[in-house]
């Protein structure tokens, strides 16, 4: 039984893929191959039609089939970059709307705040530089912690 289990599943791997040949070896144990060895009268089982993807995938060209896989690999290559664009963009607002946050805390504390001018001095800002610097913080806040 175990034999002719093997057998049949050997029957049918090699059946979807072309001709079947049978043959009796010297001790009289049925063989299934698609191809013979030679010099044994083997019997031709005949061709079997191959799975219908198979036969349209045989119809393509290597060329056709080449084209396909590297459109794959490049819009698979441009969704990467995209989602990896995205994350960038991502943290990168996450940050401006932390320092936003973080200055704004600063400008509303009461302390005094100060920046650095052109020639690399140390200003404090005034009250209406404070007014303006806080409206902006608030901007950028409604603009970057969405």
């Amino acid at each position: 039984m175990r034999g002719l289990t093997a057998a049949a599943l050997i029957l049918l791997a090699t059946v979807a893929w072309g001709d079947v040949y049978t043959w009796k070896d010297a001790s009289g144990k049925t063989h299934y191959s698609d191809t013979p060895p030679p010099g044994v009268d083997a019997r031709r089982l005949g061709p079997v039609a191959s799975p219908p993807a198979a036969a349209s995938e045989q119809r393509r060209s290597l060329a056709e089939r080449e084209a396909d896989f590297r459109k794959r690999r490049a819009e698979s290559e441009e969704q990467r970059a995209k989602a990896d664009k995205e994350k960038a963009d991502a943290e990168q607002r996450a940050k401006a709307c932390e320092d936003a946050k973080r200055y704004l805390t600063a400008l509303e504390s009461g302390q005094r705040v100060a920046r650095y001018s052109e020639s690399g001095e140390r200003v404090f800002l005034d009250d209406n530089e404070r007014e303006a610097a806080t409206a902006d913080a608030r901007k950028r806040i409604h603009d970057f912690c969405k």
